[in-house]
């Protein structure tokens, strides 16, 4: 996996030091940004994001990667229509999005009613072990766009919050790999 040694945030792009890889695990470390003098031997990689008030990354200097999974800098629609900031993105090759939202006060009720959704909450520890999940709560968004498309939970544990966004297809086959991803 790619180090990047620091991260800045300017409104319409990532300044980011080191070599990084694209989706497909082609260095681009070819396409240089222009960005003065960094006082930095290593090449300035310029990545784009979204430039919205809402549905953006925030800076954080501390992304926790999962096993198999990278680091994703583009738009994401679900950050989008929930119309939050998170943390940072991880995604993995089944497609599936784990959002790290760090530990925010959303009122995730309010924002599924809002969208003709609801949400179902599992909160304790039997509910938990029967549906096969782990962590403190898990919340299910449920948006009538999505129903038999895709999943999403939130999944409150210890260090914060990640939205996990996953084919409905793939959902009941991966809790054991989702598991294995947070707990050791």
């Amino acid at each position: 996996m790619p180090t990047i040694s620091s991260i800045v945030v300017d409104e319409d792009i990532y300044w980011t030091t080191g070599i990084v890889e694209n989706q497909t695990g082609e260095s681009i470390s070819n396409k240089i940004g222009s960005g003065g003098n960094t006082g930095i031997n290593t090449p300035v990689i310029v990545l784009p994001i979204p430039k919205t008030n809402t549905g953006t990354m925030t800076k954080n200097t501390t992304i926790k990667l999962l096993s198999g999974t990278s680091i994703y800098y583009g738009s994401i629609a679900i950050i989008e229509k929930l119309w939050i900031k998170y943390q940072y993105a991880l995604a993995d090759t089944t497609g599936t999005w784990f959002i790290y939202l760090g530990t925010p006060s959303y009122d995730f009720a309010s924002i599924a009613r809002a969208l003709k959704g609801n949400l179902y909450t599992m909160a304790t520890e039997q509910e938990l072990i029967q549906n096969k999940l782990f962590g403190n709560k898990v919340v299910f968004i449920n948006l009538p766009e999505y129903k038999d498309k895709q999943v999403l939970m939130l999944l409150y544990l210890n260090d914060g919050i990640r939205l996990i966004q996953i084919e409905y297809s793939l959902y009941h086959k991966s809790k054991s790999y989702l598991k294995s991803l947070f707990i050791d």
